[in-house]
């Protein structure tokens, strides 16, 4: 018998060491309250690793006893605690900012996905900028694979792919045109930005809907543990940010606000460069965030931004004003059923609207459009052990579009008032993801997004309903803790098209749903890519080669009739395009020197039957060489310099490049489709800030040795009485060198 109740012992003994516990919690930065994404939670002892989501929440299975957990990020003070796991537990982390650092380009870390960049604030104010004034996408463009759409403008392409191509996200929001004032500036506001993610290789399969990348911007929530007012002037735009926590301690607000006036300053610039005269130019922009907690389960979220501009630009659009602008909401529920599962239910508005108003006499109308997107979305992820997790979810999305109305301006106008049919789709969406890791070293990322979509009939075409497939992969493998190799498969399915006859990114540029006469573009990716980190993470090497090819990509006829056009659709061809390219990557990521070296090699071709006699020919987007350098450097907490360099090829154009003359009229014979290209693109900035206990000064100097960068080029006439006028090709040109200075203040 006491044999028998010393076995029974035994087994016992064994089955309780042999017990796991799940140990959740949410990361937070220490300062602030925010959530903090993508933090790496790590157990020494077994050598098992987790990361935060993108709600701040972690989940990891340890076994009974002694465990040393480990929390990092970089530009955070790495926490490390000792725990005696008994049974599941609740361990928060709130990580101290690391002072001494500025946050690099997160490249690494365990759930980052190959070809996916990240960028923070701190990174986006360390960079020299126009009038002091910081800007996402601008900064994106200092990272491989990301280029100019246009020389110096904010519309990037990535890949080779066209701006539209990008889906572009505020807090879950899509934003129809993120840029001001023509695309010299973004409509995020750096202020209220607590983190971007790029994906170009693998798209997680909770976005859908564009078929380049995925640019996700998640907004700060405010300060959780004290109230902050602070404010910015400078030569370009003044900022307000009001945030803190609530009486009950039981969330936070943000409200920002920015108001900006570049018109002024290129007609002040003007006066030295010659180059832009009596412009109007201002925009605006308001972001507000609350974020409650209900519980210790339940948090909800609510977003908000509204941003505008007004511009009469003589040198682009002569005798026209445009108004455009974007307005966002974002209602958000977060929710942990249990130690292994929490969701997050959201539902999201996006409005955009421009308007054109013509000046000229005889010819004064009012042209408006706009559009509305109204979604559902659910998400799950569920943990199930350190190895496996599952992330599943559905989403509904109804578009609508009113294409353009035309009316008169005044008693005086000769234009005959016309308004556009409005155009709709709907679509529904679902999705499983699931991330298992394998063999020690190996991790799989794997799942597929199934739309179902339905474009409304018009008067011109019946409804048609597609359904698009979109499998996505991505396999990792650890060579050694500090190299890794990754391969990835990725088929992401685009349901509206751009119609845009202009390089620059004008805000008339409008959005087309997908029906019976256009099909959906569906892009198939394949990457693969190295990197190598040393001296304990300090520096990072990376390369990533990449092939796509895109169907049912549009362009215009020739000699296309766009204006007030209802039945655009017998305006466009479809057709393929193709692209490939190397990218380079070298940081320092930590200490007083920071900075990166990025060279991209790409090509872009397109390929319709009815253009070039069906020969493959340049995208517009096709510019091979971009280099990017950035640096940043530290001086005792107080002084930070840091300098930019950027080089890349011009853009392509259709240009003339010959004339003739049929019955005293002049015609002009084009170059092939994008046959000629732009002088190259180069310029080097450099700015200082000095930082004082309750604000910083800044400056900076933009183009430093007065490059005459292309803007515009496109084709005119002189201007004399002669019947067969002369023509010309007309260069506008950027700024020359711009100095600036801002100062940003506490009260």
């Amino acid at each position: 018998m006491k044999l028998l109740w010393l076995f029974l012992l035994c087994i016992n003994v064994l089955t309780l060491s042999a017990q796991q516990f799940v140990v959740r919690g949410r990361i937070t930065d220490a300062k602030t309250g925010e959530i903090l994404s993508d933090a790496n939670v790590f157990e020494r002892i077994g050598g098992t690793g987790m990361a935060s989501n993108t709600y701040g929440l972690y989940s990891i299975t340890l076994k009974r006893g002694i465990s040393v957990l480990q929390c990092s990020m970089l530009g955070y003070i790495t926490k490390v605690d000792t725990l005696n796991i008994t049974s599941g537990r609740v361990v928060d982390f709130a990580l101290q900012p690391d002072s001494y650092l500025l946050n690099g380009v997160e490249v690494k870390g365990n759930r980052k996905h190959g070809g996916q960049l990240s960028l923070g604030q701190k990174d986006i104010q360390a960079m020299p900028s126009i009038g002091g004034e910081p800007d996402l996408m601008k900064s994106l463009q200092y990272l491989p694979g990301v280029s100019s759409g246009n020389n110096g403008t904010n519309n990037i392409s990535i890949r080779g792919g066209d701006q539209w191509g990008n889906l572009v996200l505020l807090d879950e929001a899509v934003v129809y045109n993120p840029n001001h004032a023509l695309s010299f500036f973004s409509v995020f506001n750096n202020d209220a930005i607590q983190k971007v993610n790029l994906y170009k290789s693998y798209f997680p399969l909770t976005y859908g809907g564009r078929a380049s990348a995925v640019l996700d911007v998640r907004m700060r929530e405010g300060n959780t543990k004290e109230q902050q007012r602070s404010a910015t002037v400078g030569l370009i735009a003044s900022k307000l940010l009001w945030e803190g926590p609530f009486k009950d301690r039981k969330g936070s607000y943000l409200i920002s606000g920015r108001v900006a006036y570049p018109g002024a300053a290129l007609n002040l610039v003007s006066i030295f460069n010659r180059s832009i005269l009596k412009n109007k130019m201002m925009f605006y922009d308001v972001n507000a965030k609350i974020n409650r907690t209900i519980d210790e389960r339940n948090r909800i979220y609510f977003s908000i931004y509204n941003g505008g501009d007004y511009t009469e630009f003589n040198k682009l659009v002569r005798g026209y004003g445009m108004s455009w602008g974007n307005a966002t909401a974002t209602l958000r529920w977060n929710r942990i059923l249990n130690e292994k599962v929490n969701t997050n239910f959201a539902g999201v508005f996006s409005n955009y609207y421009y308007r054109y108003e013509s000046l000229r006499d005889g010819l004064r109308y009012l042209w408006k459009s706009n559009m509305q997107s109204y979604q559902l979305k659910y998400g799950l992820e569920y943990v199930h052990s350190n190895n496996l997790s599952i992330k599943t979810g559905a989403a509904l999305h109804l578009f609508s579009t009113m294409p353009g109305s035309v009316s008169k301006n005044d008693t005086l106008s000769n234009i005959v008032p016309y308004r556009m049919e409005r155009k709709k789709m709907f679509d529904a969406s679902v999705y499983g993801e699931v991330e298992y890791k394998f063999a020690t070293r190996l991790r799989l990322n794997a799942g597929i997004r199934l739309t179902a979509l339905t474009a409304s009939r018009s008067a011109y075409y019946e409804s048609e309903t597609y359904f698009l497939p979109e499998p996505r992969a991505e396999l990792s493998f650890d060579l050694t803790p500090q190299q890794k190799f990754h391969i990835s498969y990725n088929q992401a399915s685009q349901h509206l098209h751009m119609l845009s006859n202009s390089s620059v990114g004008l805000p008339s540029d409008s959005w087309l749903p997908v029906n019976s006469q256009i099909k959906p573009a569906t892009m198939r990716q394949l990457a693969a890519g190295y990197e190598i980190s040393f001296r304990n993470g300090k520096y990072l090497c990376s390369v990533e080669g990449y092939y796509r090819k895109t169907r049912n990509i549009i362009d215009f006829k020739e000699h296309a009739d766009l204006f007030l056009n209802d039945q655009i659709e017998q305006q466009i061809e479809t057709g393929t395009s193709r692209g490939y390219g190397i990218e380079f990557y070298v940081g320092k990521q930590s200490g007083i020197l920071t900075g990166w070296l990025s060279y991209t090699y790409a090509r872009a071709y397109n390929r319709i039957s009815t253009i070039e006699e069906g020969a493959e020919y340049r995208s517009a987007y096709d510019r091979p060489h971009n280099l990017k350098l950035f640096l940043n450097y530290n001086l005792k907490q107080k002084w930070s310099f840091s300098s930019t360099f950027s080089y890349s090829s011009g853009m392509n154009l259709t240009l003339p490049i010959g004339q003739y003359v049929y019955n005293e009229n002049l015609f002009y014979i084009y170059s092939s489709r994008n046959g000629y290209r732009a002088p190259a693109f180069h310029q080097w900035d450099l700015s200082a800030t000095y930082r004082f206990r309750k604000g910083s000064l800044s400056c900076s100097l933009i183009n430093v040795y007065n490059r005459r960068n292309v803007f515009s080029i496109y084709a005119g006439r002189t201007d004399n009485k002669s019947s067969a006028r002369t023509p010309f090709a007309y260069k506008i040109y950027l700024y020359g060198m711009v100095p600036s200075i801002s100062y940003e203040f506490k009260f």
